[in-house]
């Protein structure tokens, strides 16, 4: 998909996805962790601490591809695992304070990446931007 001047919104929302996709699944040298199992710890900070199974469903994944995420993120001791209250055989996921250092480590490494990229931007593009970003991303979670 070229920048011809003639795409639509839509083609150049999946460039921008592509490139920012490509950039921020870059590993830093600041990266404790793999970029792909930060969207993990951010599902557990957005809605805390819950079963493997709900965790695959929140995330739209294959169980077996979450486990083997919490696996890794319990090996690096970024989550805590606890036994479920009401089913004693299976295991609550919960981000730890470690994870919770790393998350925030591997975003602010991320913002500083966009915030040079927006540094010649007016404060009116930048807002603009923010408010197209926000409508934008309440129309994809309403038809997620």
């Amino acid at each position: 998909m070229q920048s011809d001047g003639s795409s639509t919104a839509e083609d150049a929302l999946m460039r921008l996805m592509m490139v920012a996709g490509r950039r921020f699944r870059a590993r830093t040298a600041g990266d404790v962790i793999d970029p792909a199992q930060a969207t993990l710890l951010y599902a557990l900070k957005c809605h805390g601490a819950m079963r493997l199974g709900d965790l695959a469903e929140a995330m739209k994944l294959d169980a077996s591809t979450v486990s083997r995420h919490v696996q890794q993120l319990g090996d690096h001791g970024m989550i805590d695992r606890e036994p479920d209250p009401e089913d004693g055989r299976a295991r609550i996921i919960a981000l730890s304070d470690a994870g919770a250092a790393s998350l925030a480590r591997t975003f602010d490494e991320r913002r500083t990446f966009l915030t040079a990229a927006l540094h010649d931007w007016s404060d009116t593009d930048r807002r603009r931007l923010r408010e197209d970003l926000e409508r934008l991303t309440a129309a994809l979670s309403a038809t997620a």
